[in-house]
């Protein structure tokens, strides 16, 4: 794990709220001049620290309003139908994140569909077309609410 003093979690932090912000605003919002607030962002995505910046979404104005939580077990955990299925997981655009979990399922998906009928149908006839895949448990999300503002470090 990377040594992070208080200034670089503020940082870290000021950049999870808005990855757009210019080093001059983020050098004053952390009490930093320009100079040196730009060598830590430097240095943190040189150290992997900051993966990379990304834009966050509305998907009910894409249309899709029901986010889901898939838990599937696969028939065996041999690389063929490990390989198979993650492929078929990796051509779905509906998929937005997939977690190799433990526990009595081997993954978890993280689904975004219109409606329920688009639910049924990704569960039916994608889903459960791998061949790899012998059940599937879905969980619809209710309310997603909002992450916290500490860091877990």
């Amino acid at each position: 794990m990377a040594a992070l003093d208080e200034i670089d979690r503020h940082i870290l932090r000021e950049l999870r709220r808005n990855g757009r912000i210019s080093i001059l605003d983020l050098a004053d919002r952390v009490g930093l001049s320009p100079t040196p607030c730009g060598r830590r962002v430097k240095r943190l995505e040189d150290d992997g620290v900051i993966r990379g910046y990304a834009a966050t979404l509305d998907n009910a104005r894409l249309g899709l309003n029901i986010s889901v939580f898939i838990m599937v077990r696969l028939s065996g955990h041999g690389p063929e139908g490990t390989r198979d299925f993650l492929s078929a997981v990796a051509a779905r655009p509906e998929i937005t994140e997939c977690f190799l979990v433990a526990g009595n399922v081997d993954y978890m998906l993280r689904v975004w569909v219109g409606d329920l009928e688009e639910l049924g149908d990704f569960v039916r006839d994608v889903l459960q077309s791998i061949p790899a895949v012998t059940e599937t448990s879905t969980m619809v999300v209710l309310k997603e609410e909002p992450q916290p503002e500490v860091l877990p470090f």
